[in-house]
């Protein structure tokens, strides 16, 4: 997935001859997939429609409070895909269980890249004996509560309160935690919708208003290499304590942050581009019944 961001303020954006230009930068339509913008940008709406139009999606995102809204063309397809997806919520609970045992595994390896040891056995045992959605997030929640006592372990207690804090998050590690959750949880969007899925019709998470619930079942699939991302930002020093300013009651990315993230966030994207591609095939393959009893030890 081709992502480009513009995060400079007073910027137009333009479309002629299959190309997209702001300042002295050139996007060809065919090379750009999404464009995450950050900062005030005029661009005309018939344009818009234009490019969007084209296939390319917009992600307008607000650093300080880490909303987002989203522009894509309006003509999606695939409505058997949606009526299957409403017919799965029958196994509402084996597909929320292959996600969170999903994310127990991929937490507990990541724990373990760096030298952490978490016994996950007892948590993945539990998961069989669940019956309930309630029960389930019961199971996540003190995983996710003995995970981040870990993870936060691996960091200065100058960078953390020593949990995990979020709208608005309280501490420069959790601000960027939030960052790159939000900005995952809006591609994942894109993708979904390009695939033909409906994001509000979900298996773990409960929709509530404009919440894009299937988005955030994805995204828990991929928080543990987000998570490691962070951990390589953090210790090579990429943002630093300056990098960060308090906000609206909460500690967010200055905008020198945000620049130098540029280049690792694209390849941080490039790299989970076909682990997501993989993930929205196996959740089709799950919705259309094709792997369904296959995975029943759940």
């Amino acid at each position: 997935m081709n992502i480009s961001i513009i995060d400079k303020k007073d910027t137009t954006l333009s479309f002629c001859n299959n190309t997209i230009k702001f300042d002295d930068i050139k996007l060809p339509i065919r090379l750009t997939d999404a464009i995450i913008i950050t900062s005030n940008v005029t661009i005309d709406t018939k344009e818009l429609i234009k490019i969007t139009n084209s296939g390319v999606n917009f992600i307008f995102f607000n650093p300080f409070s880490n909303k987002t809204t989203i522009a894509m063309s309006a003509e999606q397809k695939n409505a058997d895909l949606k009526l299957k997806q409403y017919q799965a919520l029958s196994k509402r609970l084996y597909i929320a269980k292959y996600i969170i045992a999903e994310k127990i595994k991929r937490h507990t390896f990541q724990l373990g890249i760096n030298d952490i040891a978490l016994e996950n056995s007892h948590y993945l045992e539990k998961l069989k004996q669940v019956k309930e959605i309630d029960e389930l997030l019961g199971v996540e929640g003190s995983f996710s509560r003995e995970y981040f006592g870990h993870y936060f372990s691996l960091f200065s207690k100058r960078l953390h309160s020593g949990k995990r804090t979020k709208r608005p998050p309280k501490d420069p590690l959790n601000a960027l935690l939030s960052y790159f959750y939000t900005l995952l949880y809006s591609l994942l969007t894109v993708r979904l919708l390009a695939n033909g899925f409906d994001p509000s019709i979900s298996y773990l998470h409960t929709p509530f208003r404009s919440h894009q619930a299937l988005s955030s079942d994805m995204l828990e699939l991929f928080r543990d290499r987000v998570n490691q991302f962070v951990k390589i930002i953090i210790d090579e020093k990429i943002v630093e304590m300056e990098d960060f300013t308090k906000k609206n009651g909460g500690v967010y990315l200055r905008y020198s942050g945000r620049k130098k993230l540029y280049k690792p966030l694209k390849e941080l994207w490039d790299g989970l581009g076909p682990n997501i591609s993989k993930e929205i095939a196996n959740l089709r393959a799950i919705i259309e019944g094709k792997w369904y009893e296959k995975r029943a030890y759940l």
